[in-house]
Formats: C-alpha cells, sequence, structure tokens
C-alpha cells in the first residue's frame, strides 16, 4: 500500500550503504521513520530530503515494521534561510527536539503546520519565535493552562506551577515565578495568531533559561 503525504525532515542518520533513515514529521501520519535507499551526490533531490528542516511531497510504502520506505519524493523548500545564522540553526534544532518530545499530540496537521510556519519565521525574532513556539506546544498538548488571572482567585497571575497560572499568594516555592511584564509575554507568544506581535518583543535570557526549564518539567 503507498500513501502520499508531505513531512518536514527532523534528523537524518546514515543506514548501511547509500541509505538513510530519516524521522519525519508527517501531516498525516505525525512522526514517523522512513528509510531512503539509493543516495548519491547524483541524486541532488535524495539528499535534500534527507536535510533536516527539508520539507517534501512524498509517496510511502508500508512495511511489515514501524519504519516506512520511501517510493519517490520531490523537494519542496529546503529552509535554506535557517543554515544563514548559527543562531537560526540553533533555535530551528531545538524546536526539532521539542517537536519529537511531543509526538504523543494527537493532530498532526496542527503540529505539521505549526513548525513548518516557524521555521519559516525564525528569523524575524529567534528567542521570540522559540518561545512562542514552546508555549503553544505545551498549551496544545494540554499541559500549560495559561490566563492572566489566577486560577484560584482570580488575582493577576505571576506564577506558574503544574502548569496552572497561580498568583502570588496561592504558589508555592517550586512555582516558576515571572516578572508582571514577563507574564503578560507569556500570554502573547503562547496566544499570538500573528508574527508582528511578536516581532519586537524583547525576550531577555532568563524569560527564554524559565520557559526551556518549564517545558521539559511539564513534557
Amino acid at each position: 500500500m503507498y500513501i502520499k503525504t508531505t513531512g518536514i525532515t527532523l534528523k537524518s542518520t546514515p543506514f548501511k550503504d547509500r541509505s538513510n533513515i530519516i524521522q519525519l514529521l508527517s501531516s498525516d501520519l505525525g512522526i514517523i521513520s522512513v528509510i531512503v535507499r539509493g543516495i548519491s551526490k547524483k541524486n541532488l533531490n535524495l539528499m535534500a530530503i534527507c536535510s533536516p528542516f527539508a520539507i517534501s511531497e512524498i509517496v510511502l510504502k508500508k512495511t511489515n515494521s514501524d519504519i516506512y520506505k520511501l517510493k519517490e519524493g520531490s523537494l519542496i523548500d529546503v529552509n535554506l534561510h535557517i543554515r544563514k545564522s548559527l543562531k537560526y540553526l540553533k533555535t530551528a534544532s531545538y524546536m526539532i527536539k521539542a517537536i519529537a518530545s511531543a509526538h504523543f499530540l494527537a493532530d498532526s496537521k496542527d503540529m505539521y503546520l505549526l513548525l513548518k510556519t516557524y521555521l519559516k519565521k525564525i528569523a524575524l525574532n529567534p528567542d521570540a519565535i522559540l518561545v512562542s513556539f514552546l508555549l503553544k506546544l505545551l498549551q496544545k498538548s494540554a499541559s500549560l493552562h495559561l490566563n492572566t488571572k489566577c486560577n484560584v482567585c482570580e488575582k493577576e497571575a505571576q506564577l506558574i506551577e503544574g502548569g496552572e497560572s497561580l498568583c502570588i499568594d496561592h504558589g508555592s516555592d517550586l512555582a516558576f515565578k515571572f516578572s508582571k511584564e514577563d507574564f503578560k509575554k507569556n500570554f502573547i507568544l503562547c496566544f499570538s495568531k500573528s508574527f508582528s506581535l511578536i516581532e519586537n518583543l524583547e525576550i531577555s535570557n532568563i524569560l527564554k533559561e524559565k520557559i526551556n526549564f518549564l517545558f521539559k518539567e511539564l513534557m
């Protein structure tokens, strides 16, 4: 049986002679493994498909194992702009690592579109793009319930604990504490549907570090 889909290459691992096993985020199937054979310098299309961040339209053959076989593929976008900056590359790599840890999310098309869009916009503001991406993953996985008001008493929230938004009075010492300004930024980054709203947001190293730790704890 053959399956036609589009996907983003997350990782590529050499496998035997002129073959790679790629981890792919498919728009229909979620995260899958695909074996690609016949890779050579003469077949630049296959080499490009195996490159991380590449977006391709592919035809897969289902096997008896969990690994699909690539029947044919056509490159859509190699996302070359990501390789123009080390910061872009590091940000994109972290996003791919994050999406791999959220493989259980049911709506694969939603995850595919989210990663595709954020990879394309990475140059706008890499730090804001990364923090927004992590918060959206947490929100979509129902691991984070972000509100501007405390979930207990409706006071202004400044803490996140166990995925819940809390005020200073209702959080413990284990809660992630944010300044009022940073908490509002979190809300914008999590729910914004327009990149124009986050393009000029200043993201401190402290805020980025806290969201990274929050993501690891909740995901």
